[in-house]
């Protein structure tokens, strides 16, 4: 799973006014149907998701944005048109990227940011983990000795979609995450995500704290319709 990436490269990414207290986002939709594609063939898939990076204001976002698009291209294949949004009083910068779905013996192209594991747990489940390919801490590191930027940002939102797109309602058993804005447990009971169902997952600081290291952080098993 490791690419040959330089951090240099990631470190651009965030080479850009930051606001302390505020944070960078990750979002995307799951489809479970894109999972049972990738197991059944063995190669990873594509699917958009959308990165939020803090700035000083919308002014200098709208200056800058062209340009970030270009360094996020250094990192990950971009796709649809950048935009300056708001989010709880914050301004970021929303790029969409793509994040792959792999299995652990997927080969992923490079260049590329995020990836969504997707691997049989010892139940017969599909454990589902979210990889980043480029530990933020080493991008920490590497504007710190630059002191027109500030490094003192909240760990990332990770916040993930599952949809159930297979036909049939799925059994799931989420980890220690924020589950439609209710905190669970990683032994609370199953839940059932109903055909067509869409479940909201979010990361709390840990669970981003351990991400963010380069750790593939499972949030959720699935049984797949066999």
């Amino acid at each position: 799973m490791e690419g040959s990436m330089k951090i240099k490269s990631a470190a651009t990414l965030f080479a850009l006014p930051l606001l302390a207290a505020c944070a960078p986002q990750v979002e995307t939709t799951i489809y479970l149907s894109d999972v049972e594609k990738v197991l059944s063939t063995g190669t990873a898939l594509a699917t958009p998701a959308q990165l939020r990076i803090p700035q000083s204001s919308e002014d200098d976002c709208k200056k800058e944005l062209d340009a970030l698009v270009e360094k996020v291209k250094t990192l990950a294949p971009v796709t649809g048109k950048a935009q300056c949004v708001e989010s709880d009083g914050d301004t970021l910068a929303e790029v969409t990227m793509s994040l792959q779905i792999v299995t652990p013996q997927s080969a992923i192209s490079e260049p590329n940011l995020l990836a969504l594991v997707a691997a049989p747990d010892s139940d017969g489940n599909i454990a589902l983990s979210i990889h980043m390919l480029k530990p933020i801490g080493d991008v920490i590191k590497a504007l710190a000795s630059d002191d027109s930027f500030s490094t003192d940002f909240d760990p990332t939102k990770f916040t993930m979609h599952v949809n159930n797109d297979t036909g049939a309602d799925v059994d799931a058993l989420p980890g220690e995450v924020m589950l439609d804005n209710e905190p669970r447990l990683a032994v609370d009971p199953p839940i059932t995500i109903a055909h067509r169902q869409d479940v909201r997952i979010e990361f709390n600081d840990v669970a981003a704290a351990y991400a963010e290291r380069g750790q593939p952080y499972q949030f959720i098993a699935v049984a797949l319709p066999k």
